[in-house]
């Protein structure tokens, strides 16, 4: 082994393998310091599962955009309502959450947190508003749901939800923090999956979850380095560099997705073409939306009708993600909603011909044209 090296680069001497007899750190005249290992701090990176400071400087920039004091990132967006679910949830506690729910979440609530002895239920937006929320923990709901595109009313549910003890966890990643900061209206905890708009690049899988109340991001945050759901440092480089340009993104997303729509309703082999700027009644806490982000459903009546649009289109590209710079499209009931059954799906208003249209930031008559020859083949 003699003539194999390694450099001391505190000290700048050579030493032979065989020739070191004491750590390098104690020939480098490095003593450590017991006193930061006493108490885990989100400042003191001691080790990166626990805290980094580049996922550090992330979720304050990500805080910062939700308008709230602090946050968390995780390594996807469903870390982050897992934990956060789990940090504000015992056993006996009582949760309720909208029918109308990402399927993942579906899958969370209806198979994981029973096994903790967690009470929960499920309610329709529509009689939300006038459920009883005594003796429940934890109200969670979408801002605008996914994939139907329905709002629920933050500041009405969060006035009920504090008048009765009741947390109320909000899913904000369709609308992104720059049309919505759900947090500005009385929600207590938002969540984000930052893989869709915050990042926008589809390049990224994370989550995050932020909150006005410290003591809540603090018990997340245990929650996540306990679980081990911390985000990758790298990831987190990408999501800060990307969030730069949200609001430029956003501002296409929102044009594009609004002149496509209208293209949409007035075409006639679409049904039943959601999007908010069709409604009849906005809640108020909406009102200042600059926009509404750029997903659209519409309903093509059956699957294999819905099938061959997808097989038609060019420029959109078939994937279960959303939210990126890109334009993609799927079929919720056998991609995001897949674990649901036909009841559950009948329930949720999700049709099997139903699609859900992620409008990108392409040129907009580019992205009419495609969808124009796609309907024509059907």
């Amino acid at each position: 082994m003699r003539g194999f090296s390694t450099r001391s680069v505190h000290v700048g001497e050579i030493h032979t393998l065989d020739s070191v007899t004491t750590p390098i750190f104690q020939t480098a005249n490095f003593l450590m310091n017991p006193d930061k290992y006493k108490k885990t701090s989100r400042e003191n990176h001691i080790y990166s599962r626990i805290s980094n400071p580049t996922v550090r400087a992330t979720e304050q920039k990500l805080a910062n955009l939700c308008g709230a004091t602090d946050g968390v990132l995780f390594s996807s967006g469903m870390a982050a309502i897992t934990c956060s679910l789990l940090s504000v949830l015992s056993q006996g506690d009582k949760a309720i959450f909208l029918t109308e729910l990402y399927g993942g979440t579906h899958n969370l609530v209806r198979n994981l947190l029973p096994r903790f002895g967690i009470n929960c239920d499920f309610c329709q937006i529509d009689e939300i508003e006038s459920l009883s929320l005594d003796g429940v923990k934890v109200l969670y709901v979408e801002s605008l749901t996914n994939p139907l595109l329905k709002f629920t009313d933050i500041e009405v549910l969060s006035e009920r939800a504090h008048h009765n003890g009741t947390l109320l966890i909000v899913d904000n990643t369709f609308l992104s923090p720059y049309n919505f900061r759900s947090l500005d209206f009385g929600a207590d905890i938002e969540i984000h999956s930052v893989t869709k708009y915050i990042n926008g690049h589809s390049d990224v899988v994370l989550g995050f979850a932020t909150s006005k109340d410290n003591n809540l991001v603090n018990e997340i945050w245990v929650k996540m380095y306990s679980l081990g759901f911390n985000p990758d440092p790298f990831e987190a480089y990408l999501v800060s560099r990307s969030a730069k340009t949200l609001a430029l993104r956003m501002e296409r997303h929102n044009d594009n997705a609004k002149r496509i729509a209208i293209f949409l309703k007035n075409h006639p082999k679409v049904q039943n073409v959601r999007y908010p700027i069709f409604y009849e009644r906005i809640p108020k806490c909406y009102k200042q939306c600059p926009g509404f982000g750029g997903v659209i459903y519409c309903d093509l009546l059956t699957q294999e009708r819905a099938l061959k649009f997808v097989e038609s289109l060019r420029i959109f590209k078939e994937a279960t993600s959303l939210a990126g710079v890109e334009s993609l499209v799927t079929i919720p009931s056998l991609t995001s909603h897949a674990s649901l059954s036909d009841e559950e799906l009948r329930k949720a208003q999700i049709s099997k011909g139903g699609v859900r249209i992620s409008v990108g930031i392409e040129d907009v008559e580019d992205l009419i044209d495609d969808l124009d020859q796609a309907l024509s083949k059907i």
